[in-house]
């Protein structure tokens, strides 16, 4: 809506990429990532999401089909007791290459004015933004979020 500050940036990264090196260079930590359950957590007072599904989403043949990571929003880890070290160190391989996500390997950065639209799968790309002076001017970006299914559900509604 508005962005007219120094810095602020909009960094989109692909958390796929990210997947798949991690399946590349640490195959057990991904292993682990792809099979247990991560919660998530977030309530104000117009909402309260609970979900809880493993950081890296695979079909059935094996194919990386939605990451999950967010660490402001993860609650306590439950996982077996017998999982736990080995599981913390592969977040921990995970947290690493999150790291590297400030690398412009794996990131595009755009500078969005007033009235730029962006829209990106969520289940894919991981977003942030680049520090921004608030004595330069104002940064006001409004966020909406959409479901996978509610776009499909509309598509075939379109289609028909």
């Amino acid at each position: 809506m508005r962005n007219d500050a120094v810095g602020g940036g909009s960094v989109l990264a692909d958390g796929f990429k990210v997947a798949e090196d991690l399946r590349n260079e640490a195959p057990e930590a991904f292993r682990l990532l792809a099979e247990h359950p991560v919660e998530f957590h977030f309530h104000d007072q117009s909402c309260d999401i609970a979900a809880a599904a493993p950081t890296i989403a695979l079909d059935g043949s094996g194919t990386i089909e939605q990451i999950r990571f967010n660490n402001w929003l993860r609650a306590n880890l439950s996982v077996p007791e017998d999982v736990v070290a080995a599981f913390y160190g592969a977040f921990g391989a995970f947290d690493a290459f999150w790291l590297r996500l400030r690398n412009p390997r794996y990131h595009l950065t755009l500078r969005l004015a007033a009235g730029d639209t962006l829209a990106y799968d969520n289940r894919r790309v991981l977003h942030g933004r680049e520090s921004f002076d608030p004595n330069t001017g104002h940064r006001h970006l409004q966020g909406c979020y959409i479901t996978a299914d509610d776009v499909m559900s509309r598509l075939r509604l379109l289609d028909r």
